[in-house]
């Protein structure tokens, strides 16, 4: 717990929200999730088991082809060649006993490794509020709050014309 409190200090994060296990079989092995972002900050601990993340930072964001903020897919991307091709990401496989940070609004998307019979694939996130820095930004605005700002114009002007394209 105290190396998690240094890491929370070093991060700057905002206030601990809620903590989210994960456990998965050998039936889990390979299963993937969609390619989404958080808006949160996020340390994810890997106790069993591997998972490998695909990561993009928030300024890829309008070459991930992300769902519009009132379809039922918001904060996914659709990352569909060719669109895609040429958004920069890194691939990051956490082993048991590693961390990750994973930032609020980085895009990601995340595969279980081989899990063998019998065995688990364990992992265990803290969610951190980024509530703190949307109210009180660094000027200029960072990838992270010029995605969040987006966001707002785009339900401001959905909004206004009435958008009924809630997907």
């Amino acid at each position: 717990l105290a190396r998690l409190r240094a890491l929370e200090a070093a991060a700057r994060v905002g206030a601990w929200t809620v903590c989210q296990l994960f456990v998965g079989s050998a039936a889990t092995g390979g299963a993937r999730t969609r390619l989404h972002f958080d808006q949160y900050d996020n340390f994810y601990l890997q106790l069993a088991g591997t998972k490998t993340f695909r990561l993009f930072d928030p300024s890829q964001s309008g070459r991930l082809a992300p769902y519009p903020v009132h379809h039922r897919m918001d904060r996914s991307a659709q990352a569909l060649p060719p669109r895609c091709d040429d958004a920069r990401g890194v691939e990051v496989t956490l082993q048991p006993g590693e961390i990750l940070f994973l930032p609020a609004y980085w895009w990601h998307e995340v595969t279980t490794g081989p899990v063998p019979a019998g065995a688990l694939a364990v992992s265990l996130n803290f969610w951190y509020s980024a509530m703190q820095q949307i109210l009180s930004p660094e000027w200029p605005l960072g990838p992270p709050l010029r995605v969040e700002l987006a966001r707002q114009l785009e339900y401001l002007v959905a909004d206004s014309f009435g958008d009924a394209g809630r997907a």
